[in-house]
């Protein structure tokens, strides 16, 4: 099946249309243009006949030239009888050559020599009106069927006409009688016109046709053009057009659609790249939740372990006091390592679920710090580690004092984890307005900046150089970072780590107290 394109359809069907317009006019001008003139030239006639009654009955004194006027209105000559006598005709001059003469007041009826001569011949044959005004002249009354009637006559094959007798009033009559030559000439000539015209309108609507075709079909194959575009999700493309018809809406429609989808994919690739960093989050987080039960588990044993054997150990074997205390303590560090684990598991639970609550207040940041280094220090001299403190000497803080010292907790032990042998710890504070930023800074290998956001995940342990061949004295499970995190968060505040030259530094905000 031949594809014809829309500017091709719409071409074809004015050019069809037209064509189908003009042969049609041409066919009804050639076939039924004769019929409809001549049935106007005989109405024309009839109407003629009654106008010059009505003019003859009124006696007006200018009928003649009236008269004259109807016959060179419509084309034809008018006799006029009256008691058989020809009042008057329309022949230049009033005479009519046809057979003996009767005088009138207005009209001379003569015969010519020659015409006289053919009028005596028995094989003349007069028109029908020159008969008829003959046998009026003579005093004969014509039959009363034609009265009126408009009749065709064909004397000879190159001489046709219409005629028409009508009673005026009485003896009076008026005949009229038209050639039909001019007016098939008149035919011609109008067939002629239409034909010329219908060729050069046939013309014009081809050329017209291309030119409309191609401004109307340009928009549309515009519209084309953007739409393809956007079945291959291509939305840079727009309408341009300034048309304000049906065409102007599809196009703005195409726009607003075009813009809607756009934003539509641009959410649903955003969607789709948080949806897979959400699964991808979701398996790095199984993954390591199954390595810190693993890790737990471990950890839980290696302790359990021990206790369990130096507690046979000192039911069963026969020792001193010295040892049996050796024991004993043995066994309440163990225990106490197995708290410290189950007590963050708790806390990490807590604060996932909400559950957690502050209890805030005004607390010296000063005096929880002494605290911290009396907690730390024999761990601190047994890795020869140099500890340096930079505090206000009045760093009067706001918050919960127990989840602060959770937090500094977290933050030293971590740094004296990754603090190699005899390297150096700093810990210092500086006060910025309405908040002090406390930073907790140590010696030792850095920590790439790609894993520096996701140290604070619960469960997350960075495993490179930092990591890996660390002699850890506290946790290792990976949840002391994500628990600061989350207690940090708590307080409205904020945290964060960065490298320098010789280590790493973490720091965190807390709240100046209100002084009243």
């Amino acid at each position: 099946m031949i594809r014809l394109s829309l500017r091709m359809k719409s071409g074809l069907y004015v050019i069809g249309f037209t064509l189908f317009f003009v042969l049609t006019l041409m066919l009804a001008i050639g076939l039924g243009f004769n019929h409809f003139f001549y049935s106007m030239k005989k109405d024309s006639m009839i109407e003629a006949s009654k106008e010059i009654s009505e003019i003859y009955k009124e006696k007006q004194m200018d009928g003649e030239n009236q008269f004259d006027l109807i016959s060179q209105n419509i084309g034809a000559e008018i006799l006029i009888i009256d008691n058989s006598q020809l009042v008057y005709s329309s022949r230049p001059g009033r005479r009519i050559f046809i057979g003996p003469p009767k005088n009138s007041q207005n009209v001379v009826v003569a015969v010519g020599k020659e015409a006289e001569a053919k009028a005596h011949q028995e094989n003349v044959i007069q028109p029908k009106h020159i008969q008829e005004m003959l046998d009026l002249l003579k005093g004969r009354q014509p039959d009363e069927d034609e009265l009126g009637k408009v009749k065709y006559y064909r004397p000879s094959e190159t001489f046709q006409y219409f005629n028409l007798i009508s009673r005026i009033e009485g003896p009076s009559y008026v005949l009229i009688s038209q050639p039909v030559a001019p007016m098939q000439k008149t035919i011609g000539i109008v067939q002629h016109f239409i034909f010329t015209c219908g060729i050069i309108w046939l013309i014009i609507a081809v050329i017209g046709t291309i030119l409309l075709t191609n401004k109307m079909v340009k928009p549309l194959l515009e519209l084309k053009k953007i739409s393809v575009a956007m079945t291959h999700l291509n939305f840079t493309q727009k309408w341009r057009g300034n048309n304000t018809d049906e065409i102007g809406e599809l196009g703005n429609s195409l726009n607003t659609l075009s813009d809607q989808l756009n934003q539509a994919l641009d959410e649903l690739q955003k969607s789709n790249a948080k949806l897979k960093q959400q699964l991808d989050k979701a398996k790095e987080v199984e993954h390591m939740r199954k390595s810190f039960i693993f890790a737990v588990s471990h950890e839980l044993k290696t302790p359990l372990a021990i206790i369990q054997g130096y507690a046979e150990g000192l039911d069963s074997l026969q020792s001193d006091e010295k040892t049996r205390q050796r024991y004993c303590k043995v066994i309440q560090n163990e225990t106490i390592k197995m708290d410290n684990l189950v007590q963050s598991l708790l806390n990490l639970s807590r604060l996932e679920t909400g559950a957690f609550k502050l209890e805030k207040m005004a607390f010296d940041f000063g005096a929880l710090v002494d605290e911290a280094k009396a907690r730390f220090a024999r761990t601190v001299r047994k890795k020869d580690i140099t500890m340096t403190w930079n505090l206000p000497s009045d760093m009067t803080a706001y918050g919960d004092p127990e989840q602060i010292d959770c937090i500094m907790s977290n933050f030293l032990s971590n740094a004296i984890d990754y603090t190699p042998q005899g390297k150096k710890i700093t810990v210092l504070a500086e006060d910025i307005g309405q908040q002090y930023k406390v930073y907790i800074h140590n010696q030792g290998i850095q920590i790439p900046e790609e894993y520096q956001q996701r140290i604070w995940e619960p469960f997350y342990k960075v495993d490179t150089a930092r990591s890996r061949n660390v002699q850890r004295t506290f946790g290792g499970h990976g949840l002391g970072l994500g628990i600061v995190a989350e207690l940090v968060k708590l307080h409205d505040q904020t945290y964060g780590v960065y490298n320098t030259d010789d280590g790493v530094t973490f720091w965190f905000t807390i709240a100046k107290a209100k002084i009243e």
